[in-house]
């Protein structure tokens, strides 16, 4: 995967865009993921630490002075170019490195819709992370990490209706030693021994100056002080006079992380920009004074939750305001349940939640687990995410109290309900499947994390569901009422992205689908069910054919028992699969027969169930092609894809497919049914006489085997 990021520091920008992207950066390439970015050198660019930490810069010119900014978007002179220009120079380096990046990560208050929309061809997707909500976006993915007023909407007119939201601390984009000192760091009380002071890396209007002088008026030798200045600074010099002769004052600059500084630390004055999200993780109490307009709303979020001190922006804040509010914390101290209330809050885990957005994508392993209690919060989310006003009575939002009771009678009802989260196996969480006894039929329900919206997702996520509960099931299960035959259910299949969803006027049939409980096929069948579902159709399947209900049509895929008529007589038609040019080659395992014959076509037959097996009229044909090293994986995979190719050309093309039925001619042949013993090799032969043998042999149940003086040797075939 290949990834690049556009950003910006300079004096009036700061470096924290630059170094929130520096942490996602590194994480998706200890994730495999080829990272580069685009930045323009402005006065005071940080293309020489990016580059430091072993990513390639392309470097955009020095903005020209006689540009003149464009009023909007409201940060446009931060730009340092007009955006057709910024867009056309960005194109440039990226379509200069090779093949099309995978995402552009966007980290600039000066882009907006008009300049994402211009780089769509030159990308697979966009990611935009924003704090502002100020303009409108053209992307796949938008991340804004703080915590402020109608958090949930403040992006609904700003972002396509399809576009993930990453919203909230909870993928707040820290350095891993966050996480790793969030559990390790108790909560601050009582006494304050030592303050961290930081405003980030522009303070252009030397904040931090004041903070010092307001400390230095308390007279408190007593307390050590760590104040962190950037090596660009226009300040730094003023500073390192201000500290000088005071031995309790240390300086830093040039540090990989402010993690330890911060976990030494009792209290921090500092600004209210990406760093809040380093102090909340690591429980640090803070005083804050904003630098900048865009900065009020987080202070304001984060004040109200009683979470930080914020003094008020930066005008209105001087030495006095902040001595008099210092003064007071160090006279009385620190109630725990400050540093309690910033530890609940952030995890640091948040650059691991973003980086498993990125990379996920359809054919990414998952596992499904049953809900916990723990899930509740996250559950309520994810179906408030899709709530509608015709599903409830608040008008798209479903009540707590009302979501909580529902997902803890769900959890109750061990008869009647089964519900499981699908999560990657890095375990992050993706959405929860759902299956609902009605009658003696399951009909199942589905809902994706919004984050991970537009990855065609949806598919593998219903399909581990369903091979979960078949798994917990054990040998007999049906699915009744398919998504159509529910309002709600229609509106999810359609706006999520299934491939071939329900057409108007489509005929929908009641279709059975027969397999032995334990064919290897069953892995496979619920992409079969999850098509026809999501077309319309009702499904119903099982491993025993006197169990299934009746219906329009019944495909016996894998099913080793012999149907008599009377169960034939439930459907109108009755449909079996057969890997062989039919009438040759009729009876067991005819793929695996003529494998061992040594045959590189294989052909797969669709044809009518009667009382004789394999003797009815034939629909469909297709063939497999083979190579001639396939295992006995590559196989089955080969000939699930033909199977249910044909299932699904017939069904698409049902009733008039039956028009083109015609009669086996020719002599039969048959193949007999496959025995262990038919897996022996002989000591004394060389071993290419048995490749074949090799290639269909099944660790489980077939394996390859030798008698070697009387001891059965098993062979364990891996590729």
């Amino acid at each position: 995967m290949r990834v690049v990021f556009r950003t910006d520091a300079s004096l009036a920008i700061g470096t924290g865009h630059v170094m929130r992207c520096l942490t996602l950066a590194v994480s998706l390439r200890e994730r495999d993921a080829a990272v580069s970015f685009v930045c323009r050198e402005h006065d005071g660019h940080l293309c020489d630490l990016i580059e430091a930490r072993g990513f390639a810069v392309s470097r955009l010119p020095v903005p020209n002075t006689e540009y003149q900014a464009e009023p909007e978007p409201a940060h446009a002179s931060w730009l340092g170019a007009s955006w057709r220009d910024d867009c056309e120079q960005t194109r440039t380096a990226i379509e200069g490195a090779g093949a099309k990046a995978d995402w552009l990560v966007v980290d600039h208050y000066a882009v907006d819709h008009r300049w994402e929309s211009a780089l769509r061809k030159s990308v697979g997707r966009i990611m935009v992370i924003d704090d502002l909500a100020d303009r409108v976006h053209d992307c796949d993915l938008l991340l804004d990490q703080n915590l402020v007023a109608q958090m949930r909407t403040r992006y609904a007119d700003k972002v396509p209706a399809a576009c993930g939201r990453l919203l909230g601390p909870d993928y707040a984009l820290l350095q891993p030693i966050y996480a790793e000192l969030h559990d390790r760091i108790p909560p601050r009380e009582g006494q304050i021994r030592r303050l961290f002071i930081f405003f980030g890396g522009a303070d252009s209007d030397n904040i931090t100056g004041r903070a010092l002088t307001a400390f230095l008026q308390l007279n408190r030798p007593d307390i050590e002080v760590d104040v962190v200045v950037t090596e660009g600074s226009p300040h730094a010099a003023a500073i390192l006079q201000q500290v000088t002769g005071h031995d309790n004052i240390h300086l830093h600059s040039g540090l990989p992380t402010l993690g330890p500084l911060m976990a030494k630390a009792d209290l921090a004055v500092g600004g209210s920009g990406a760093t809040s999200w380093e102090r909340l993780c690591l429980g640090l109490p803070a005083l804050v004074v904003t630098l900048a307009d865009n900065q009020r709303a987080i202070a304001d979020g984060l004040s109200q939750r009683d979470l930080v001190n914020w003094l008020g922006q930066h005008d209105e804040v001087n030495e006095l305001v902040i001595a008099r509010a210092l003064g007071k914390l160090l006279g009385q101290g620190l109630h725990e349940d400050w540093s309690r209330r910033c530890l609940a809050l952030v995890d640091g885990k948040g650059v691991d939640r973003v980086c498993a957005v990125l990379i996920t994508t359809a054919t990414t392993p998952l596992r499904v687990r049953y809900a916990k209690l723990a899930d509740e919060a996250q559950l309520l989310a994810w179906n408030n995410d899709y709530a509608t006003p015709r599903n409830d009575a608040i008008g798209g939002v479903i009540p707590a109290t009302a979501g909580r009771i529902g997902f803890r009678d769900d959890l109750r009802n061990l008869d009647g309900c089964w519900l499981y989260i699908a999560e990657t196996i890095d375990g992050e969480a993706l959405g929860q499947v759902r299956f609902e006894r009605l009658a003696q039929a399951w009909e199942f329900d589905f809902v994706l994390a919004h984050e991970f919206k537009g990855r065609s997702l949806e598919r593998p996520m219903v399909q581990a569901g369903l091979r979960r509960f078949r798994a917990d099931m054990g040998r007999a299960l049906t699915f009744g009422q398919p998504p159509y035959a529910n309002a709600r259910l229609s509106q999810k299949f359609n706006s999520l992205g299934f491939d071939n969803p329900r057409q108007a006027g489509q005929a929908q049939w009641r279709i059975g689908v027969c397999s032995d409980a334990d064919s290897w096929i069953n892995d496979a069948i619920p992409e079969l069910i999850v098509d026809w579902l999501a077309a319309g159709h009702s499904v119903s399947w099982g491993h025993d054919a006197a169990e299934l209900p009746g219906g329009d049509l019944c495909f016996y895929l894998s099913y080793g028992r012999v149907v008599g008529p009377e169960l034939l007589a439930r459907h109108k038609n009755n449909l079996v699969v057969h890997e062989s040019d039919l009438p040759r080659g009729r009876g067991w395992s005819p793929l695996t027969w003529q494998v061992l014959e040594g045959k590189s076509s294989i052909p797969v037959t669709l044809l009518e169930a009667v009382n004789a097996v394999d003797s009815g009229p034939i629909y469909l044909r297709e063939a497999i092609e083979l190579r001639g090293n396939e295992l006995v994986e590559d196989l089955r995979r080969l000939q699930a894809d033909a199977t249910f190719l044909l299932c699904r050309r017939f069904v698409l093309d049902y009733p008039m497919v039956l028009g083109k039925a015609r009669k086996q001619v020719g002599d039969a042949s048959y193949y007999q049914r496959r025995r262990p013993a038919n897996g022996q090799m002989d000591v004394d032969k060389p071993l290419r006489e048995y490749i074949n043998l090799l290639r269909v042999s099944d660790n489980n149940r077939y394996p390859a085997w030798i008698d070697l003086n009387g001891r059965i040797i098993r062979f364990r075939l891996e590729s």
